[in-house]
């Protein structure tokens, strides 16, 4: 059967997890999609019924231990969608897509490039094909055609999916099963972070080993001089961003070089 579903984009921030509970307030969907592990399914589908407070939701998911991470980071990006979830007021379905497997290989890669982050602020040096490695090892587009088919199989009338950056790549498949599918993003205007560039260049096949170092080594000075220097991940990223803006309109203010040269006549 075919449905309606939107997919909608959001970055890894809580302000733009903010954005979309925003979109989701509405609640003119049939059904929700989200990007968290299918252990969380029984969990989740107490809460929106109002069996269990988000409170509890929250304790029972830290007791249990049903995720890798810490709760409070996890949270930190997901209570946004969580708080809006709570109030609806209207008879909903919820699903929780992602493979749990799979869902642990990505906290581990992103604890073994945490790693090389470090050694690659203490050291000053890079082994790009153990960074390359790292990343190959959770890039699994089987896994995210997985996702798609579950979707596509639950789905009914109005959806909407909430992806990260590889929604595009999870619209493409579930037009193939052949839903009407439409890409939403939280953000009007989203500049990558280091890292989420690499990814991407490196799932198409075009990272070269010096763009890759390059990306690595603004990746590094990401965490050192802004993530670990402001108190959440947000304030982090729009400090990053405004130095980059800072730097671009110097560059564009500073006078150009004179240059000795022939005339025109």
């Amino acid at each position: 059967m075919m449905s309606r579903i939107d997919v909608l984009i959001v970055p890894s921030l809580r302000s733009s997890a903010e954005k979309a509970a925003e979109i989701l307030a509405d609640f003119r969907y049939d059904m929700i999609f989200l990007n968290l592990p299918m252990n969380l399914q029984s969990l989740i589908s107490e809460y929106i019924s109002r069996s269990i407070s988000l409170q509890e939701l929250i304790s029972k998911i830290g007791r249990m231990k049903l995720i890798p991470e810490s709760i409070t980071s996890w949270l930190y990006l997901n209570e946004p969608l969580l708080k809006i979830l709570g109030r609806i007021d209207k008879p909903i379905k919820a699903y929780c897509y992602v493979d749990v497997d799979y869902y642990h290989v990505l906290f581990e890669a992103a604890v073994r490039i945490a790693r090389l982050t470090f050694k690659t602020n203490v050291t000053g040096r890079i082994d790009v094909n153990e960074w390359i490695s790292v990343l190959k090892g959770h890039i699994r587009p089987e896994a995210t055609e997985q996702e798609a088919e579950f979707i596509s199989l639950k789905a009914r009338g109005d959806s909407i999916c909430i992806a990260d950056l590889s929604g595009w790549r999870m619209a493409r498949i579930l037009r193939g099963f052949g839903h009407k599918v439409k890409v939403r993003s939280a953000e009007r205007l989203y500049l990558f972070k280091p890292l989420e560039i690499l990814e991407a260049l490196l799932e198409r096949g075009n990272l070269t080993h010096k763009v890759a170092e390059e990306l690595i080594r603004e990746h590094a000075r990401f965490i050192r001089d802004y993530v670990l220097t402001f108190k959440n991940l947000d304030r982090a990223y729009y400090s990053w961003i405004n130095d980059r803006r800072n730097r671009i309109i110097c560059r564009l203010t500073e006078p150009l070089p004179v240059r000795a040269s022939r005339k025109i006549h």
